[in-house]
């Protein structure tokens, strides 16, 4: 069983429960739920593998001229998701880690935003395959490394992000270090001196949203946490309460309760995380719920009755009412790039009622800067915001174009708890059709079925190196 430490220390106490939890603590759904988030993360990892991020992070990093699926380079051991290169076990951290958040489509923690699995599985799965770990070991260190940045990107928040901090970045390098250090088996001590090394290695601007830098965060830090853990366990020493001492510079509402909350019987985080049918800013979701549901009511056989706009181009104003973290977070008015369109809650609502869908093809470059009628719907949508508001929450006031006999026609939509949140959770069907529409113009239909059997048996496997293999487009 886990026990505390008797040590005043809440960083030393968050690392002796993560160093002392055995695979037989975790209950049945926090497996479930890392499952679920190895499934969700490789599907948008492989998605955006090509994608202009990763494909140029590729080329500066990896060898050139070295034959496909060979890793001909020496050290170049571990799979690059999506691509037929292999690459050393750092560079192989850092470029799975760019493709998994390029599109934005990756999980979310909705207490903090955070986006908890990218980084630690960017960073886990390379390291088991070069060292023929279990899945058991796999399933424990994602959430090991999960709950130690929830639980640091609560202590911290929501202060941190206000002042511009990104909080995925900020708080990456310490469920990287997680992460592997559990894999590593390192006792308390070490455990605590990993996450005090990646206190050091903690960083990241919301100012990059929307930019190639912001993709570096998950990887960079995938990668930083591989190192604090490996310094760890050569006995590279840390401070005394590292976490304590880093949080109290990057946040004015620090919480130190929270860094330890789980070992002392607190909920498990995990359990928090959204995953998302949208591929955008998670406060985005439920506005674009409203938009496909007043979509779908332009076509009802009753729409020429309806009390409400009767179609997309008699819409005159869209008044959405949403907590302020949607603007805080996603108030590019007119996007230029698929990466800007992430954080455009007016090209949300958009394309949902343009288009009637809001997958990867809506949030690309070509939609973003040349559909004329998107960039219209744009321009009619206003923000209020309301504290009171959860993120997962919105309200959806729309207004008509006078009629010809002046009648202005309104309708309010409201999303009580937006698709894919915790309380409206995606289907297990759902998430496997989310990782197909992903995997396979790479991989094929025959390897991503087998990928999806195989996270769901996870725990089954003696050795995941051949199902990490499984990854690249060319099986070594």
């Amino acid at each position: 069983m886990v026990q505390a430490p008797p040590q005043d220390d809440e960083t030393l106490r968050l690392a002796t429960f993560l160093s002392q939890l055995a695979y037989e603590d975790l209950p049945p759904e926090v497996i479930e739920q890392a499952k679920r988030s190895i499934l969700n993360i490789l599907g948008c990892a492989l998605g955006s593998a090509n994608a202009s991020p990763a494909r140029k992070a590729a080329a500066a990093l990896l060898p050139a001229g070295v034959p496909d699926g060979t890793g001909g380079a020496s050290g170049a051991t571990a799979t690059i998701w999506g691509r037929a290169e292999r690459g050393s076990l750092d560079d192989a951290a850092l470029l799975n880690g760019i493709a998994a958040t390029t599109a934005d489509y990756d999980d979310t923690h909705l207490p903090t935003v955070i986006h908890p699995s990218c980084t630690p599985i960017a960073a886990i799965l390379p390291f088991a395959e070069t060292h023929h770990l279990s899945g058991k070991e796999v399933i424990l260190a994602v959430v090991a490394a999960v709950e130690a940045q929830c639980a640091v990107g609560l202590a911290v928040s929501p202060s941190s992000y206000k002042k511009g901090w990104h909080i995925t970045g900020l708080t990456g390098s310490f469920s990287g270090a997680a992460g592997v250090a559990k894999l590593l088996r390192l006792p308390p001590g070490q455990f605590a001196a990993a996450l005090g090394h990646a206190s050091s290695m903690a960083s990241g601007t919301r100012a990059m949203f929307g930019t190639d830098t912001k993709t570096l965060h998950a990887g960079l830090h995938a990668r930083n946490g591989i190192t604090a853990a490996k310094l760890a366990s050569a006995g590279f020493a840390s401070c005394v309460g590292p976490i304590e001492a880093w949080a109290r510079l990057v946040s004015t509402s620090f919480d130190v309760t929270q860094i330890a909350a789980l070992a002392r019987g607190g909920p498990w985080q995990i359990l928090q995380i959204a995953f998302k049918p949208y591929p955008c800013g998670i406060v985005i979701h439920p506005l674009i719920d409203a938009c496909l549901e007043m979509r779908a009511s332009f076509s009802r056989a009753d729409a020429a009755v309806s009390t409400g706009p009767t179609g997309i181009d008699d819409i005159a104003e869209i008044e959405v009412v949403a907590n302020p973290q949607l603007v805080r977070l996603c108030n590019v008015r007119h996007p230029r790039t698929g990466l800007e369109t992430i954080f455009s809650l007016y090209h949300g609502c958009a394309v949902a009622l343009v288009h009637g869908r809001a997958g990867p093809a809506e949030f690309s470059d070509s939609v973003a800067a040349h559909d004329a009628r998107v960039r219209a719907v744009r321009d009619c949508v206003t923000v209020r915001t309301d504290e009171m508001m959860r993120d997962d929450e919105a309200i959806l006031h729309f207004k008509s174009l006078p009629s010809a006999d002046g009648v202005v026609r309104e309708t309010t939509v409201r999303v009580e708890h937006a698709l894919g949140s915790v309380e409206n959770p995606l289907s297990k069907e759902f998430l496997e059709e989310k990782f197909s529409s992903q995997a396979e113009s790479s991989l094929g239909r025959e390897k991503a079925n087998a990928i999806i059997k195989a996270c769901w048996e996870l725990d089954l496997m003696d050795d995941v190196a051949d199902f990490v293999k499984l990854l690249g487009t060319t099986v070594v």
